[in-house]
């Protein structure tokens, strides 16, 4: 008896087909950024594509999805083709219908995966040039050959567009897009004062100067309601320290600052030594003297040591608590160890260095990781819990003993002073190159100008470093912005709030931690006892 087959349609399909009668269709094109040309672009394609669609008597024109003529590497930066996507995901598309591949993405794997998605949403992408339906067999390996050619087109033009950057930075003919804080451009594309930012950036170098840090200038300029750079909402530290640091405000030009991944996605990098740089000296009109900005990268320098960090601003330190804990007995450094290593209970412990080398000049014992971790855990809860009663109090009376004019003034004074020994050590190199003074009166000289210059640097940073409770104050502020911002005690050790907030342990003998907080405060929490007696269970064990 011959079999009879009748196939039966999946029930989507059956209900799709009773309930639409026509297949939505949408365009998706990428249009010129120029305002005029994109209106233009914008009406043609919509003119065209909508005439295209509905043409198809089982067609509907469900719309146009358009970006600017962005990067086609990045689809996280194309806004309509991400609303394309959510639009296909709510069952709102049936067809997408693009120019070309180049056109859909540059970036081989973003595509494919896209191309995928909608495939499994059982949506199909129509290349116009390429003539490539996705739902087609075979489309898949034709599309990955085809946006990976697109994606190498890119980078070509990516390295050819770097190589003519490089170019007009050797030859000194690059113009800069988007001038720094302070200045705008003229008609030539030249640098030019901008005077009311002008003022603020002066303002930033001679507070700075005078013993403020950055993040106090941030504070006071978005209290002041300054207006920031590119319509942010506050100012930030690391842009004062941009500021600070960029050498344009003395009227040189550093270009290739930063630097863009050679494959896509292209991703923009700051260059630290990877590539050369270009300086471009006296090219424009400067804000600040070049002899300020040497004392700024002086004071830089002294506070970077100070906390313990390299010259990208990275603390050099691997652990969390490394050169942190200090023995209340004999003021040394805690080292890093592992005990029971290899067995269930390892632990990691802290050890006074002292005690590790001569036990008979220090008696402190080592204390476990985890116990000082669960300490501070402690530790923050009870000053979340009561930080009305700690913190407010204590930075209303700091600021009520905030530096006198007189230690301000000392400040200034030292400063100028850098500034005038400098420039007469620059005056007396350049009398020496043109011959006008004897070799050995030049060293003489030289000499005693390093001798006050040592001495005046020496003054400004013990002003710098008891600068009228500058460093409490900001550390106390700080302390309340964390729990305002995060106002419930945590239930685990957080090795990020640590570092945030902690500058050094000290392991006392009386079996307690004492934390020295960013602002100076001590806070001092006793050792929990079920530790050591963990760990005396754990030795009895492995016994």
């Amino acid at each position: 008896m011959a079999k009879k087959i009748t196939k039966i349609d999946p029930v989507k399909q059956q209900v799709t087909r009773q309930l639409q009668s026509k297949k939505r269709v949408c365009a998706y094109c990428r249009v010129s950024t120029d305002s005029r040309e994109q209106q233009n672009s914008f009406s043609a394609q919509l003119e065209y594509y909508k005439a295209l669609i509905e043409a198809k008597e089982d067609w509907e024109f469900v719309g146009i999805y358009a970006d600017e003529a962005r990067s086609g590497t990045k689809l996280q930066k194309r806004d309509d083709f991400l609303r394309m996507m959510k639009d296909c995901e709510d069952d709102r598309i049936d067809m997408i219908i693009t120019k070309s591949v180049t056109r859909f993405a540059r970036n081989t794997v973003d595509s494919i995966q896209a191309i995928r998605r909608l495939k499994e949403l059982g949506i199909a992408v129509f290349f116009e040039k390429e003539n490539i339906n996705s739902l087609s067999e075979k489309s898949e390996q034709m599309l990955t050959i085809l946006s990976s050619l697109a994606q190498g087109e890119s980078e070509n033009i990516s390295t050819n567009n770097k190589w003519a950057a490089v170019k007009r930075f050797q030859d000194g003919t690059f113009i800069i897009g988007t001038p720094a804080y302070g200045y705008t451009k003229d008609e030539n594309g030249e640098l030019i004062i901008q005077e009311e930012e002008a003022k603020i950036v002066q303002r930033i170098f001679r507070e700075y100067l005078n013993g403020k840090g950055t993040y106090v200038i941030a504070k006071e300029l978005s209290e002041e309601e300054i207006p920031t750079i590119r319509t942010a909402e506050k100012w930030q530290d690391t842009v004062i320290k941009e500021i600070l640091q960029n050498p344009v405000y003395t009227g040189d030009l550093l270009q290739q600052k930063t630097l863009t991944t050679d494959v896509v996605p292209f991703k923009r990098k700051p260059n630290r030594g990877q590539l050369p740089q270009y300086m471009i000296e006296n090219n424009h009109e400067p804000i600040i003297t070049k002899v300020q900005a040497e004392a700024v990268k002086e004071i830089f320098d002294y506070r970077r040591k100070q906390m313990g960090m390299d010259d990208t601003g990275k603390y050099q330190n691997r652990y969390a608590f490394s050169s942190k804990i200090i023995c209340g007995e004999c003021g040394s450094i805690f080292r890093r160890q592992k005990i029971y290593i290899g067995k269930p209970y390892e632990k990691v412990q802290w050890s006074c260095h002292q005690h590790i080398e001569d036990i008979t000049k220090c008696s402190q014992k080592a204390i476990r990781e985890d116990v000082i971790q669960w300490t501070f855990t402690v530790m923050w809860n009870k000053l979340v819990s009561n930080y009305t009663e700690i913190l407010i109090p204590l930075l209303d009376t700091l600021k009520k003993l905030r530096m006198d004019e007189q230690q301000e003034q000392e400040i200034v004074e030292c400063n100028n002073k850098i500034m005038e020994l400098t420039e007469q050590d620059h005056i007396l190199s350049r009398l020496l190159s043109k011959g006008y003074i004897d070799p050995a009166v030049f060293i003489e000289r030289q000499n005693a100008l390093i001798l006050e210059l040592t001495a005046t640097k020496k003054k400004r940073n013990q002003l710098l470093d008891n600068n009228g409770f500058e460093q409490e104050i900001t550390g106390t502020e700080l302390l309340l912005e964390l729990i305002r911002n995060n106002p419930n005690i945590i239930e685990e050790y957080c090795e990020d709030l640590f570092l945030q907030v902690t500058d050094n342990i000290i392991i006392q003998k009386n079996g307690q931690i004492t934390f020295w907080l960013i602002n100076r405060l001590e806070l001092s929490e006793p050792y929990r006892k079920e530790a050591i007696q963990d760990d005396a269970k754990a030795y009895a064990h492995g016994i």
